[in-house]
Formats: structure tokens, sequence, C-alpha cells
């Protein structure tokens, strides 16, 4: 499986070992013990309205049981389950997905708060120049266009 992998899948060689092909559209993931011996990994995806692809899926992955002495002055024996290498593997990709994808998530709102308060002023210069007198507009329109050059230059 890992020879078909394509550049994409490269950056996240765990994430498409599970089966995950669309690794931009997931949203957050959470991450439980189940049990003593097993940890339960559920990614949550943004996924488009009609769209039949699942909202979440559930990966379960089992512990490795380690035998440990339990006291030095003592024969007894205590076990312990240590989290599956494969699984923090996948975890820190998730952990470096989160990242972009957060970054990407608040570069476009920025992006829509900068084109929505421009179509409004836009729309508060053209209700000025319909109700004020002509020997205020020119100074306002000034003021409106100084405004907008601000906004688009954020």
């Amino acid at each position: 499986m890992a020879e078909n992998l394509t550049d994409k899948d490269q950056q996240h060689p765990a994430l498409a070992e599970m089966g995950i092909i669309r690794p931009s559209e997931i949203s957050h993931y959470s991450l439980r013990q189940d049990g003593a011996d097993k940890d339960v990994l559920r990614i949550i995806y943004n996924r488009a309205k009609g769209s039949l692809l699942p909202y979440s899926r559930k990966y379960k992955f089992g512990r490795a049981q380690k035998t440990v002495l339990a006291d030095g002055g003592s024969s007894r024996m205590e076990h312990t389950y240590e989290i599956s290498p494969f699984l923090l593997k996948a975890v820190n990709e998730l952990d470096e997905l989160m990242k972009i994808n957060q970054h990407d998530t608040s570069k476009s709102s920025t992006e829509d708060l900068k084109s929505d308060l421009v179509a409004e002023i836009n729309e508060l210069k053209q209700l000025v120049n319909d109700s004020v007198s002509s020997n205020n507009i020119a100074a306002i329109q000034t003021k409106i266009d100084s405004v907008r050059n601000h906004i688009e230059a954020l």
C-alpha cells in the first residue's frame, strides 16, 4: 500500500495509510482511551451540504502491553499499556493539519470581511450622495474613499 502514495499522501503518510483521501476537509479530531488496552481516534470532517461522505470516522488502535518491575525491593510485576507508535504519528500529522486548516479558514474569513466592508462603504457612499447637499458631498466622498483604501490595504 505504501508504494501507491501520491505527493499529497507523502505529506501525511499515516493518514493516507488510514484511508484518509481528503485531509484538507478535516475539521477537528478527538482521542479517547477505551479500556486499558485500546484508543479510539475520531476524525470529524467539514462536508458540503448534501454530501454523501461521512461526517466523521472512528479508528481503533490497540495498546501494547508491557510488563515492568513494580518495586525495586520486591519481585512483583506490573502490566502497563503503551500507546501505538502509529497512532502517535497520526496525531502529530493531524496537529499539523489543524494548524494549516485553521490558518486557511481565518484567511478566507478575513477576505470575506474585507469584501463585505468595502461593499458597505460603497452603499454608504451612494446613500450620502443621494441625501446630502452638494457643498458637503466632496469632503464626505473623500473621507469615504480614504476609508475604503485603508480597508483594501488590509
